[in-house]
């Protein structure tokens, strides 16, 4: 596990098709040299240039917007600690926390790196174990999530798939480094990072997060993820139960 950067992301969607530099020089419009000086980090492409690796790759949406985030410099992300205190002194976000609770609607504040930041009783309760890691892609590796998540590997294969695209906006984050470090020993979650180059910034609505109940019944949950507040650094996440209705909240 490592913070991605342009030219090893590059390398690896390569290495991912089964191509060789020679063969990739022919679909990406340009020579093997000048790719193998792009891989190795010795150039940075031009516009035109990462557009022939992405277009040439076949590359989906959300691979060519991680591929444009290591182009540019990333996006500076204030430390959690900071981001925590100002959350929790809010009243008005922990009301909004409230009422989801009242509406039987998980919901948490979480930095771009999915810290949490403030949580409703009901986060924490579904989550065993949160408010003791207070990172939930580590949770996500923890024996907590095994005995909550029905399908641990296909939902941690989603998180580093979303943990992979968080880390190229913000790599020089305090955070990003905590989080990769916090990762790194962990064996399950090295074979999954080198398992698969995909990306992703979101999640499929029509994809239900299936749980086990904390009274041993199944439950399952759509997850929904609110556009990012305060420059960028806050986002809102709620699991509504499949069952739960009505309109979301602000």
């Amino acid at each position: 596990m490592s913070i991605p950067d342009l030219g090893t992301t590059c390398r690896w969607i390569r290495e991912d098709l089964g191509l060789t530099r020679d063969e990739a020089a022919d679909v990406v419009g340009f020579s093997a040299v000048h790719l193998g000086r792009i891989e190795r980090g010795e150039r940075e492409p031009s516009l035109s240039t990462l557009e022939g690796i992405i277009l040439g790759y076949r590359s989906d949406q959300a691979m060519a917007a991680h591929l444009h985030d290591l182009a540019i410099p990333d996006i500076p992300l204030a430390p959690t600690h900071y981001l925590r205190t100002y959350v929790q002194a809010e009243t008005a976000l922990a009301v909004n926390l409230e009422r989801f609770q009242a509406r039987g609607i998980l919901a948490a504040y979480i930095d771009p790196m999915w810290n949490v930041l403030s949580r409703n009783d009901l986060f924490a309760d579904a989550l065993t174990g949160i408010d003791d890691v207070g990172s939930a892609p580590v949770w996500m590796f923890s024996e907590h999530a095994e005995t909550v998540l029905v399908d641990p590997d296909g939902e941690r294969s989603w998180a580093v798939a979303m943990m992979k695209s968080a880390l190229g906006r913000h790599r020089t984050s305090v955070q990003a480094k905590e989080l990769v470090a916090a990762l790194a020993p962990n064996s399950e979650a090295q074979r999954l990072w080198a398992a698969s180059v995909n990306v992703t910034r979101g999640r499929d609505a029509r994809r239900l997060l299936h749980a086990h109940g904390t009274n041993h019944s199944g439950v399952s949950y759509q997850l929904s993820l609110a556009d990012s507040i305060v420059a960028q650094h806050i986002r809102l996440i709620t699991a509504t139960p499949e069952s739960a209705c009505g309109h979301e909240l602000d």
